[in-house]
C-alpha cells in the first residue's frame, strides 16, 4: 500500500446516507480511502450535524451553511449571468474562507474535488497554495444537460435549457484547464473531456460493495414484478419514469396483464403519486431495498438523459438480478448486451425484452450469474481506492516536477 496521504476532499453535500448514485460514489471512495490509512478532511455544504457525525467516523467534516437549492429567484437572477445556474448556486465566499483557513492550519498532500460544480475551489487551491489537484468528474455535465434539453419539447423551456447547456459547456471547458488529473468515470466521458481539454485524464469507474450486495434468492414467482429505483428529485429519473409509464408499461401489460410495477425513490411528485393504474405502486423512499429487489422479477433503467455511470446498475449486477436498460442507462460499464443485461432503445423493443426475461427464467438466471461475475472482476471499492491512490501520487509527482 502507498504511504498515507493527507487529503482535502471538497464535495457539494454530505454523502450520508449513501442512498443515491452521487452519495454512494463519494461515500464509498471516502470510506475505502480511510480504510487504507489515509486522513481525509471533507469540506462540504450542509447543516445536518447528525449526518455529519456519521461521516466523522471516516473523516474530519467541515460544514458550510449555504443554501444550494434551486429557487425561482435564483433562476431569474441567473438569466443575467454567464454562469449556468446549476454551478453558480455552489459558489460562495464562505467556502473560500473555510478552505483558506484549512490550508493555513494544515499541510495537505492533495486536493480531491467531487463534481465540476466545486471545481473553482480546486482551481483556487492549486493556484494559491500549490496543491496537487485531482477532479473527480462523476458525469461530463455538459452532455447530461444537452440531452435533457433535447427531450423537452415546449419551446420556451427547451430554449432555456439549451442556453444553460451552452453556458455549462463553456464553464466545464474553462474549469478543466486547472486540475493536474481528471478522474473520469467512464471511457465515454474521458473521450468527451479530451475533446474540450488537454487535462490528463484517467478512467476510474464507480464501484459496488460486494459484501453488502450479494446475490439474492428470489424464491418462487407467480406474478411478474418489475421495479424502477432511483431518486425522484433528479429530473432525468423523472423523465425516465414518465416515458416508461406512458410508452413502455402499456405494451408490456398488454402481454402480461397481471404484472405489477414498483416505483421507488424519494420525493415523488404529485402527478406520479396520483397515477391511476392499480398495477403501479409508487412507494416513495424505502430504507431497505433488499426485500423489494429480491421479489422483483426484473429491474429496469429506462433513462433517456444522463451521463457518467449508473451505480445502481452495478448493485443490480452484484445482486445477480436481470436488468433491461436503455443505451443511456447502460452507459459506462463493461457489461455486454444479452450477456450481462439487455440493452434496448425504443419503447417497443424495451417492452419486448422485458417480456422475454419474464417468460424465460433460465435466461434471467444466466444474465444474473454473468453480471455478478463481471462486478467481482472489475468494480470492488478497494480496487477503485487503489486507482485513486495512483492518481493522487501521479498528481503529486507532476506538481513536484513543475516546481523543480
Amino acid at each position: 500500500m502507498n504511504k498515507p496521504l493527507n487529503i482535502l476532499q471538497i464535495c457539494t453535500r454530505l454523502p450520508y446516507p449513501p442512498l443515491d448514485g452521487g452519495a454512494i460514489g463519494i461515500y464509498n471512495i471516502t470510506r475505502s480511502l480511510a480504510a487504507r490509512g489515509h486522513h481525509i478532511t471533507m469540506a462540504t455544504f450542509g447543516t445536518d450535524e447528525s449526518r455529519a457525525e456519521r461521516m466523522r467516523e471516516l473523516c474530519d467534516v467541515r460544514l458550510v451553511h449555504h443554501d444550494t437549492s434551486t429557487r425561482p429567484r435564483k433562476i431569474l437572477l441567473n438569466l443575467f449571468s454567464r454562469f449556468p445556474v446549476t454551478m453558480q448556486k455552489y459558489q460562495t465566499p464562505m467556502m473560500n474562507t473555510l478552505l483558506e483557513m484549512l490550508c493555513g492550519e494544515t499541510r495537505y498532500d492533495v486536493v480531491h474535488v467531487d463534481h465540476i460544480h466545486m471545481a473553482p475551489y480546486g482551481a483556487m487551491l492549486r493556484e494559491r497554495f500549490g496543491l496537487p489537484y485531482v477532479l473527480r468528474e462523476h458525469n461530463f455535465e455538459t452532455i447530461l444537460h444537452e440531452r435533457f434539453a433535447d427531450v423537452h419539447h415546449p419551446p420556451l423551456l427547451r430554449a432555456y435549457l439549451a442556453m444553460q447547456a451552452r453556458r455549462l459547456r463553456r464553464f466545464e471547458t474553462e474549469q478543466l484547464a486547472f486540475p493536474d488529473i481528471c478522474a473520469a468515470i467512464t471511457d465515454e466521458d474521458a473521450g468527451r473531456i479530451a475533446e474540450v481539454s488537454s487535462v490528463s485524464v484517467r478512467v476510474i469507474p464507480a464501484g459496488v460493495d460486494l459484501e453488502e450486495f450479494s446475490p439474492l434468492d428470489a424464491g418462487r414467482e407467480e406474478t411478474a414484478h418489475v421495479a424502477i429505483i432511483g431518486s425522484l428529485r433528479w429530473q432525468p429519473n423523472l423523465d425516465a419514469v414518465r416515458w416508461f409509464l406512458d410508452d413502455i408499461w402499456p405494451l408490456f401489460k398488454g402481454q402480461e396483464p397481471d404484472a405489477m410495477l414498483s416505483i421507488v425513490g424519494e420525493s415523488p411528485p404529485a402527478w406520479l403519486k396520483q397515477w391511476k393504474d392499480p398495477s403501479v405502486h409508487v412507494r416513495g423512499f424505502v430504507t431497505d431495498l433488499r426485500d423489494l429487489i429480491s421479489r422483483s422479477t426484473i429491474l429496469v433503467v429506462p433513462l433517456r438523459v444522463g451521463g457518467g455511470m449508473r451505480i445502481k446498475l452495478l448493485e443490480y449486477f452484484a445482486l445477480g438480478k436481470a436488468v433491461v436498460a436503455t443505451p443511456v442507462g447502460a452507459e459506462g460499464n463493461r457489461g455486454k448486451d444479452d450477456e450481462h443485461f439487455m440493452i434496448r432503445e425504443d419503447a417497443a423493443s424495451f417492452a419486448a425484452a422485458m417480456l422475454t426475461l419474464v417468460q424465460q427464467p433460465e435466461k434471467r438466471r444466466q444474465l444474473g450469474i454473468n453480471a455478478r461475475a463481471l462486478v467481482e472482476r472489475h468494480y470492488s471499492w478497494d480496487v477503485i481506492a487503489q486507482q485513486f491512490e495512483a492518481a493522487y501520487n501521479e498528481a503529486i509527482t507532476m506538481r513536484e516536477n513543475r516546481s523543480s
